[in-house]
């Protein structure tokens, strides 16, 4: 734009000076006129100028404007863009962060899979080695079960027999023994059996029984009561039947006899009816033989004595006199405010431990873990609450020294006298007899006075070992059960026949609580084994396994 206006001004000049040089000499007003116009041209020029500039300026000034704008959009876009770098930035460490965590636990997750595999791992081995060892225990069981029992079936009687006494104020119409391992009836008796009258009851031994065999004893009386005990075992046994409301536990019968007395109502009218069975048997052999009339006579009497003899022999006389059932009767109570149990050590060992456990609780309400001497007596106690019941019962187990552990499963709430027993003096399945309080008592007595009357150990122990066995013993042991230390070890043995005395002197280690375990050897390999011998003076006979009459190898001789 400015170099136009140059270029106009410069044409007006050229054209004023060709006209001056073509026209010569002009007149004044006409180069006034000339100046004016020039004048008013360089005016026009100059205003046009000025505006050129205006107009460039505002120009400069929009294009000014137009970079700053251009700038501050620049500006806003880079903030923007910033921001949105500054905001995907956070993002980006918000998201690195929860990918961190949750990684971290992902990885706590599987640390605490892993520990919790591990530690089921480890439950399944232990549960796994426990289960084994139970196993392993009780094949040890059984096998030493399975050794035991031929020797114990020896000790089992020829029959069983069972003297009934019925104490139950009514008669007895049935009474029932039924073999537990075969569910066969082996004796059903419905001849019935009058109140306060007792009868003898046998089962023959046959190859199928073992120390094992135990029945479910029944009875039914006249009024409908009907009575069941499911562990009698084989054996010989008194047996007095209670009335349900004498009962003082869950036990329908007691194993013992009544007091002693004369003959109740019933007794006498059982006698008269058996004479008059006898005198009519006598009277029919009369009718049908007269040549054997007097033979049928001492035959059906011989019978009668019989009779009476094996029941006296049985058992002691068994007759009450009316008064004393009447005095039964009245004394005759709900259960104790609470059972007594006087449990006697009869085995011919320490008892380790006696448990009671609670058959429908399951809770051991006693466990005597402190154990009990041979010959020692201790009383437990169980105090009524309300949720003891006439059926309550409990499973009495013990434990000895030596590894025997027995169990009765229906020991009611009671008082009683017990007599733990060791299992070569069971008689069938039971390894307890209940005896009389006062007999309990007496013998707790007897017992303490024993106690206080010990006398003090020998100065040294002396056992005179004679062999009996049959064959050489190659060697006899003696083991303090304390120390584990062979106090004595005659490796040199003995011949059949022969005799040895062993001595052990008396030192400050000595109680009267030292036992020795004895250990001897045959030439055969028969090994046998005493475990309680005590520190005394003692003849000692060495049998062989088959003279054995329980598990004892040896006999103590006076």
């Amino acid at each position: 734009m400015k170099n136009r206006i140059v270029a106009a001004v410069l044409a007006v000049m050229v054209a004023g000076a060709l006209t001056a040089c073509s026209s010569g000499s002009k007149t004044e007003s006409t180069t006034q006129t000339t100046a004016q116009a020039t004048t008013q041209a360089a005016k026009e020029t100059q205003a046009k100028t000025t505006e050129a500039k205006a107009t460039e300026a505002k120009t400069t000034e929009a294009k000014a404007t137009e970079a700053k704008t251009t700038e501050a959009k620049a500006t806003e876009a880079k903030t923007t863009e910033a921001k949105e770098t500054e905001a995907k930035a956070t993002e980006a460490k918000a998201t690195e962060a929860k990918t961190t965590e949750a990684k971290a636990t992902e990885a706590k997750t599987t640390e605490a899979k892993e520990t919790e595999a591990k530690t089921t791992e480890a439950k399944t081995t232990e549960a796994k080695t426990t289960e084994a060892k139970a196993a392993e225990a009780k094949t040890t069981e059984a096998a030493a079960t399975e050794a035991a029992e031929t020797e114990a079936e020896k000790k089992l009687p020829e029959e069983a027999q069972y003297t009934i006494y019925n104490q139950t104020g009514e008669k007895v119409t049935e009474i029932k023994f039924t073999r537990n391992d075969t569910g066969k009836v082996a004796l059903d008796e419905k001849s019935g059996l009058a109140d306060g009258a007792s009868t003898v009851l046998k089962i023959k031994k046959d190859s199928t029984v073992t120390d094992k065999t135990s029945f479910t004893f029944s009875f039914t009386t006249e009024g409908g009561y009907t009575a069941e005990y499911k562990t009698l075992g084989f054996e010989v046994a008194p047996m007095t039947l209670i009335a349900e409301d004498a009962k003082s536990g869950a036990t329908p019968f007691k194993f013992e006899a009544p007091a002693e007395g004369a003959s109740t109502e019933a007794e006498k009218a059982n006698e008269a009816e058996a004479t008059e069975k006898v005198t009519e048997k006598a009277t029919e052999a009369k009718a049908t033989e007269k040549v054997t009339e007097k033979a049928t006579e001492a035959k059906a009497t011989e019978k009668a004595t019989e009779k009476a003899t094996e029941a006296k022999a049985t058992e002691k006389v068994t007759e009450k006199t009316t008064e004393a059932a009447t005095e039964a009767e009245e004394e005759k109570k709900v259960l104790p405010d609470k059972a007594e149990y006087t449990f006697n050590n009869k085995t011919g060992e320490q008892v380790t431990e006696i448990k009671l456990v609670d058959n429908t609780s399951k809770k051991v309400v006693e466990d005597l873990k402190d154990g009990l001497e041979d010959g020692k007596s201790v009383k437990v106690s169980i105090k009524k609450d309300s949720s003891i019941t006439d059926k309550t019962s409990y499973t009495l187990t013990f434990t000895t020294k030596s590894g025997y552990k027995a169990e009765y499963k229906t020991l009611g709430f009671e008082v009683a006298g017990i007599n733990l027993i060791a299992e070569d003096a069971k008689s069938g399945a039971t390894p307890i007899e209940f005896v009389p309080e006062a007999e309990t008592e007496a013998e707790t007595e007897a017992a303490t006075e024993a106690e206080e009357e010990k006398k003090e150990l020998p100065d040294k122990a002396e056992y005179t070992f004679n062999n009996a066995t049959g064959e050489k013993v190659t060697e006899i042991k003696l083991v303090d059960n304390t120390s584990k230390k062979v106090v004595e070890d005659l490796k040199d043995g003995l011949e059949d026949g022969k005799t040895v005395k062993v001595s052990i002197d008396k030192d400050s280690s000595i109680t009267d609580k030292t036992s020795y375990t004895l250990t001897f050897t045959t030439k055969s390999g028969y090994k046998a084994e005493y475990k309680t011998l005590g520190f005394e003076v003692a003849t000692i006979k060495l049998i062989s396994e088959d003279a054995k009459s329980g598990a004892t190898p040896i006999e103590f001789e006076k």
